[in-house]
């Protein structure tokens, strides 16, 4: 006999990090029972220190929820500021911080959650990408002009950095490894921050609104190359400046998710990412999944916290279900 499970989902923090605490209070009040944390919950915020402090502030407060919590980026972590501070974190709070970079699986009574860290589309010196080269396994790597060298421990890669090799870094997060940790697809629940691609505009998860270079063109001593891609809010300023932009409306997914997830028959997924498809749910069609009905198709976007957008997801065996919350802001 299966038992719920109700997972809290925190994701798409970018600004006043209070807000989890509030959101993890009413999380807590409407009866979660653990917690995924599903990406951008950091970024660059002027200096080393500042960017893992943003961070680690959200993680405590995560901490003192006293639930099980299991943790990964998505688009804007950069390694340092990310990698080292839930590293620590999982070891201070051991067995409740969870690192899914080292636990990508986990198996409860009925269904399985599997995770996939970072994203496709990396903002701001976020260094947390998802690929489908199978050239490359899961790890942390640094560029340097002879190739790509893998690396374990945070040291190595201050080292390197201070000898003026490095040319950029990543956590490289191979989705094919999917295939791995999949076994019992009607029992696995994908947790990334970044959908796969649907078809349908009014009511899919992975809707955006974003700028797109037409042409090549010079800004602020830049050269913005023809396909370039802005988020909506800075793209409508450059476009009103009279910058050759066009503004967009797409499903934006991931393609080769798309592909791997119907291969691997993968019908169940909480995603965030976009914020104009905040608090959507759909099928593997991309038709609308009603809140709060069991289902065995749901894919879901958990919300955009900056706009109070939070919920939770029920786990009953094979069947899943959504609540979205919206706190006041």
């Amino acid at each position: 006999m299966t038992k719920e499970i109700r997972y809290g989902v925190i994701s798409d923090v970018h600004e006043d990090p209070r807000i989890v605490t509030r959101a993890i209070h009413e999380l807590k009040t409407q009866g979660a029972e653990k917690l995924l944390v599903n990406g951008d919950i950091g970024g660059w915020k002027g200096n080393l220190q500042a960017s893992q402090d943003y961070t680690a502030f959200i993680l405590n407060e995560v901490a003192k929820s006293g639930l099980e919590a299991f943790v990964q980026a998505g688009s804007h972590e950069p390694l340092l500021v990310f990698g080292p501070v839930v590293e620590y974190l999982s070891n201070k709070f051991k067995g409740q911080i969870i690192d899914v970079t080292k636990v990508p699986k986990v198996e409860y009574n009925g269904h399985h959650l599997v995770f996939l860290p970072g994203s496709d589309f990396l903002v701001r010196g976020g260094e947390y990408q998802i690929g489908s080269n199978e050239q490359i396994p899961t790890g942390k790597y640094i560029q340097t002009e002879s190739g790509l060298l893998t690396f374990n421990i945070w040291q190595e890669f201050i080292s390197i950095m201070q000898r003026g090799i490095s040319q950029g870094a990543m956590y490289y997060s191979n989705m094919y490894d999917l295939k791995k940790y999949v076994n019992q697809p009607e029992k696995t629940i994908v947790v990334c921050h970044i959908p796969r691609k649907f078809q349908n505009l009014s009511e899919a998860v992975d809707v955006a609104e974003f700028g797109e270079a037409i042409i090549d063109f010079p800004l602020q001593g830049n050269i913005i190359e023809n396909g370039s891609v802005f988020p909506i809010h800075v793209a409508k300023k450059i476009h009103e400046a009279g910058y050759p932009i066009a503004i967009k409306k797409e499903n934006r997914g991931n393609e080769d998710l798309k592909k791997l997830y119907d291969e691997l028959g993968i019908t169940k997924s909480v995603s965030g990412h976009f914020h104009e498809s905040s608090h959507r749910a759909n099928d593997r069609d991309g038709s609308h999944v009603n809140e709060g009905e069991y289902v065995t198709e749901l894919f879901w976007n958990s919300g955009h916290l900056d706009a109070g957008h939070t919920g939770i997801l029920t786990v009953n065996g094979e069947q899943v279900s959504y609540r979205n919350i919206k706190l006041e802001i």
